[in-house]
């Protein structure tokens, strides 16, 4: 006599299926977790590298900055004023100018030799605008004056900027922001470059600094 096979209940098929749903659940809501982490240490990892290559693109303007084949422009240097008791003295080298018109965003400006081409140069800009920091270069030359940079040379180097400031370091004085007011009484020997830059969703920004030696 055939003994009759026993098979499962519909409860005990309702409750694997049950079981099965849950653990698909938790497995799934593991993976969505890591994939999100993931996604953010990538952001945040391609924010520092953006970062780092801006300063480093700074530093190498800087670097690259002209020296004695600049000609000196008549009267006081734009970086400087004069009055009666302190005569002018220009704080950043020839090459380098610090404004800030009204309504206008702080510019940075370089002079500096192209290198892929020997003996011309190019005026080169650094700004903010709406939490954007842009580099503008202009046309490369080798007859002064050079031309400024056009609106179509710019180029968005890095979003989510709160702070860009440059302050110079005058010996005796210590750190100086730009762009100054008070006639500087020796030149710069290094600036400081300042960002503030807001990483994804984090509420503060984080500062970032370089210091550059002349």
């Amino acid at each position: 006599m055939k003994r009759a096979q026993r098979g499962f209940t519909l409860v005990e098929v309702m409750i694997a299926i049950a079981l099965m749903a849950v653990l698909a659940v938790m497995a799934w809501r593991g993976l969505d977790s890591v994939s999100r982490a993931n996604d953010l240490l990538e952001d945040r990892t391609e924010r520092v590298a953006r970062l780092l290559r801006a300063l480093d693109q700074f530093e190498r303007d800087v670097a690259l900055r002209t020296t004695t084949e600049l000609p000196v422009p008549a009267g006081a240097s734009p970086n400087t004023s004069t009055s009666a008791n302190a005569p002018a003295v220009p704080l950043l080298p020839v090459a380098m100018q610090a404004r800030q018109p009204n309504g206008a965003p702080f510019v940075v400006e370089i002079v500096r030799t192209a290198p892929a081409a020997p003996g011309q140069w190019q005026r080169v800009q650094w700004w903010v605008r709406g939490g954007v920091l842009y580099r503008a270069a202009g046309p490369v030359s080798a007859v002064f004056p050079l031309q400024a940079p056009q609106p179509a040379d710019r180029v968005a180097v890095l979003d989510g900027v709160a702070t860009f400031q440059l302050r110079a370091w005058e010996p005796g004085l210590g750190w100086r922001r730009l762009p100054g007011v008070a006639p500087a009484r020796a030149p710069a020997t290094g600036v400081e470059l300042l960002l503030a830059v807001s990483s994804g969703n984090d509420a503060a920004a984080r500062s970032f600094r370089r210091v550059l030696a002349f």
